[in-house]
């Protein structure tokens, strides 16, 4: 694939994903504070669990690993269920946002066919394309999981 036909999915991913960080920030902001890391029977994680691992997943990979711009993962931070206010989940989600523009938006469109450094291991080999892909769609996921969570939450 030449990189000019590269060039809109490129745009089309950087575009999805902040939208999508976006419809997350709107999980949280809706999901009332007392509420924010709470599980409920059966969930294993929390709203505000699931948007801190979402933002730590996405400033590792695509500003860590492909933007090479020195952020530290804490995964284990991650889903240690500790609470911070919400005001900070929010903060760490306009981070991510503000992270993707940059790191994409400048992103040679033949890069998306190099192979993706420091994978997790069942996708070694992978290119950057598709972990873009990839990470979109756990992005997807897990906020349609904080959507459900944030209703189940706030029904009672």
């Amino acid at each position: 694939m030449n990189s000019a036909a590269s060039a809109p999915e490129l745009d089309h991913l950087r575009h999805i994903l902040v939208r999508d960080l976006g419809a997350l920030a709107e999980e949280v902001k809706s999901t009332p504070e007392r509420a924010l890391w709470r599980r409920v029977d059966g969930v294993t994680n929390s709203v505000g669990t699931l948007a801190v691992h979402l933002c730590g997943n996405l400033e590792h990979f695509i500003g860590h690993e492909i933007g090479q711009n020195g952020y530290h993962r804490d995964r284990e931070a991650e889903f240690s269920g500790q609470p911070i206010p919400k005001e900070t989940v929010i903060s760490a989600i306009r981070h991510a946002q503000a992270t993707v523009e940059s790191v994409l938006g400048q992103l040679e469109p033949h890069r998306l066919d190099e192979e993706m450094p420091h994978p997790p291991p069942h996708h070694a080999g992978r290119t950057i394309r598709f972990f873009l892909m990839q990470l979109s769609c756990h992005l997807s996921r897990h906020t349609g999981q904080a959507n459900y969570l944030r209703r189940i939450l706030t029904a009672a």
